[in-house]
């Protein structure tokens, strides 16, 4: 079955033309049977405390999860002197045309910086019931500041991936007796797809953590390490951006026997709804 897939830093709905239109990014990624979004925001007085992931995902009519990696307060107090709970955060989220079965959002690590701004980073792990078969998906979003921070980060998430039928997911069997918890454990299955802004390209070392070492014949991959889909589809790793003048720093990685499946990759150059350009993958599954 053919599938198309996309990855996109929506940043958080502002334009390359400094435009905040959060439709702008539902419209451009609507073809799409998955998306993995990055820097969606929720609960900003900025914006309304709007839940982003829930206005894309009403804009298509399609099921989504999302994740706060960064989280912070946003209550008020009322006139009346009631307190409105509230709470504001930033991160990633996945739109799906399929059930999104369970996920879980995990952070990633992080190392304090004397005089740089960061941002906790982390991941969404999903496993959405995909027609073909139940598929693992993971929208992430990597610190911009250097190796020096991604470099734990990518060896987390990749320990992550690699160990995920092991671990399982969010609950094992059924409970039984309980209220809760009576249907069995959830698919963990061995096929996944890692997507999101990495903010590193093929040449940085984080990117031979996850595809492997460049040898005489190409990347030394290994069981553990994962497929690029845009090198998959018959592109070079180089010569092209996902975010202008920077290289491609957006990606989707594939597990081994998904990469096969890749059938074209492109990315969608010239689109202003964000400071990035959304990456598409067809997949035949």
């Amino acid at each position: 079955m053919p599938m198309l897939f996309s990855t996109y830093n929506m940043h958080y709905g502002v334009g390359a033309d400094g435009k905040y239109d959060v439709m702008r990014i539902a419209d451009t990624v609507a073809e799409a049977d998955i998306v993995c979004l990055q820097e969606a925001v929720s609960g900003w007085p900025q914006n309304g405390h709007a839940d982003q992931t829930a206005e894309i995902a009403g804009r298509l009519n399609r099921y989504s999860v999302y994740h706060g990696a960064m989280e912070a307060d946003a209550s008020t107090v009322e006139v009346d002197g009631r307190i409105a709970n509230r709470r504001r955060s930033f991160g990633n989220a996945i739109v799906s045309r399929w059930p999104i079965l369970w996920s879980r959002g995990v952070m990633l690590p992080k190392t304090r910086l004397a005089d740089t701004f960061d941002l906790q980073r982390g991941y969404i792990e999903a496993v959405v019931a995909v027609p073909a078969g139940p598929l693992r998906v993971y929208s992430t979003h990597l610190s911009h500041v250097g190796p020096q921070q991604r470099l734990p980060q990518v060896a987390a998430l990749m320990d992550a991936v690699n160990r995920a039928p092991a671990t399982g997911g969010t609950w094992d069997t059924a409970a039984g007796e309980t209220l809760m918890f009576q249907e069995p454990a959830p698919a963990v299955p061995t096929s996944a797809i890692v997507a999101g802004d990495f903010n590193f390209t093929p040449a940085h070392p984080e990117y031979s953590l996850v595809c492997g070492m460049p040898g005489k014949h190409g990347r030394l991959a290994t069981a553990e390490h994962l497929s690029d889909a845009w090198a998959a589809a018959g592109n070079g790793e180089e010569g092209v951006n996902s975010f202008p003048h920077e290289g491609r720093i957006d990606h989707v990685f594939v597990t081994h026997d998904l990469a096969p499946r890749v059938k074209s990759a492109r990315i969608g150059y010239g689109v202003e709804a964000s400071d990035h350009w959304p990456v598409f993958v067809a997949f035949d599954l």
